[in-house]
């Protein structure tokens, strides 16, 4: 009888108050374009637990390009896109629905390197140039970089490769002429003898690098979610900036930098990381200007409408 009573008042405490069930971590996964120095937060954030801490279940997957980051988006298997943000331009012009919602690194990093031969981008025309993927980010610097120095891209062979190790490795074998580089690998070039011919910073001294993308259904439907991911994201961001050693660490362990190359990039990249958000358009602007000169973008489309603020403007006023 005492055992059955005890049964009874059970019954009754999980009929008034219920039973706790614990609720499962919501699942993102963030598509990585390539393993670099710029995306150095998101890999101190996910290190720290600051994803879980937000009920957040964060799946971090590295891609060899942004192209391939892309179409993982598009087809479902990635929520949220880090990568570079004017090569989201045609995807939208070609009626994607995605959107820039937050920067993660406010800086131009990219310079062309070449082989011992060529002195100056002036040389060339019937060169090939390595970048990653077509509709790519290195395509469009490398066709900018090529007109301002007055180079018909036309006029130059561009070869996918893939990504940056992977097109400094074919330079240095002399199976191309010159590529677009990003910090560490401009070092490794300056070692092996390369010549920098061109610095985009020249180009585009305001640009945001890389940030987060999203296709406008899910950031719609999971508000909730993606607001807590910068929550947890820019928790991240601060902790990188306040923790030089174990940026550095993170830098090790992610990109696999050697000791004084991570402290190099940790320092070079330390005030690009925004803790707004906050997107700076001129690449997005000079990327509608140049496809659509080239034909490639059809219709007209805007910088405004590339851009969801509503997470930069509402994470802005939760700060305050």
């Amino acid at each position: 009888m005492r055992w059955r009573n005890l049964w009874f008042a059970l019954l009754w405490v999980i009929a008034i108050n219920g039973i706790q069930v614990p609720e499962a971590a919501a699942r993102i996964v963030v598509g990585v374009s390539t393993v670099n120095v710029a995306f150095l937060p998101i890999y101190v954030t996910q290190d720290k637990g600051f994803f879980k801490d937000e009920g957040l279940d964060v799946l971090v997957v590295m891609f060899n390009a942004g192209a391939t980051n892309l179409q993982a988006m598009i087809g479902g298997d990635v929520q949220i896109m880090a990568g570079g943000v004017p090569e989201t331009v045609l995807a939208r012009a070609g009626g994607l629905d995605i959107k820039n919602f937050w920067a993660i690194s406010n800086v131009m990093p990219f310079q062309i390197y070449g082989r011992p031969n060529m002195k100056s981008l002036k040389d060339g025309k019937g060169k090939k140039f390595a970048i990653s993927r077509f509709g790519s980010l290195s395509e469009f610097l490398t066709r900018s970089a090529l007109r301002q120095a007055g180079v018909d891209p036309k006029d130059v062979t561009m070869v996918q490769i893939g990504a940056t190790p992977a097109r400094f490795t074919t330079l240095a074998a002399g199976i191309v002429d010159a590529t677009i580089l990003w910090f560490p690998v401009t070092e490794r070039a300056k070692t092996a003898g390369m010549n920098k011919l061109f610095d985009l910073k020249e180009l585009y001294p305001q640009w945001t690098n890389v940030g987060f993308v999203a296709r406008e259904a899910w950031l719609g439907k999971e508000k909730e979610q993606a607001t807590r991911f910068l929550r947890a994201y820019r928790r991240g961001v601060k902790h990188t900036r306040e923790n030089r050693e174990e940026g550095i660490r993170a830098l090790r362990k992610y990109v696999g930098l050697d000791a004084g190359e991570a402290a190099a990039g940790y320092d070079e990249y330390r005030e690009s990381f925004p803790m707004d958000g906050r997107i700076l358009d001129a690449g997005i602007v000079a990327t509608i200007e140049q496809e659509t000169e080239t034909g490639r973008l059809k219709g007209k489309i805007s910088a405004s409408e590339m851009i969801d603020q509503s997470f930069i403007h509402f994470m802005g006023k939760t700060s305050r």
